[in-house]
């Protein structure tokens, strides 16, 4: 699927505006929490108006939310999936939970395709 700049800001149009409707602000509040214009704001949300990184960075700060939260319909598989494992995570102990977290770093700072391959 060939994405255009449209695209991008249809998308990030709709996710912002929920992450600013669920954080109870109005397009003035968090224009002014992320120091941005409040026209900018609302021509973010009306799709007039794409974001550079640093404001995207900048308003997923105020909206305490993350990059992929607010790109979420581009990669849905793999946001399904991180939020499984995370459910599945909560089930799990503290203990197991660490357990998990300890394995994850090992496994991420050692080089694992010498081991495989002999």
């Amino acid at each position: 699927m060939q994405l255009n700049d449209d695209d991008v800001k249809l998308i990030l149009s709709k996710n912002i505006k929920s992450a600013r409707i669920a954080s109870n602000y109005t397009q003035e509040v968090l224009a002014e929490k992320a120091n941005l214009s409040v026209n900018f704001i609302k021509d973010i949300e009306a799709s007039r108006s794409g974001v550079s990184l640093a404001t995207l960075i900048n308003l997923c700060k105020v909206l305490k939310t993350s990059p992929n939260q607010l790109l979420k319909d581009f990669f849905k598989d793999s946001v399904n999936n991180s939020e499984d494992i995370v459910q599945q995570l909560n089930f799990l102990s503290t203990f197991e939970r660490n357990a998990i977290l300890t394995l994850i770093n090992y496994f991420s700072t050692n080089d694992f395709n010498n081991i495989v391959s002999n």
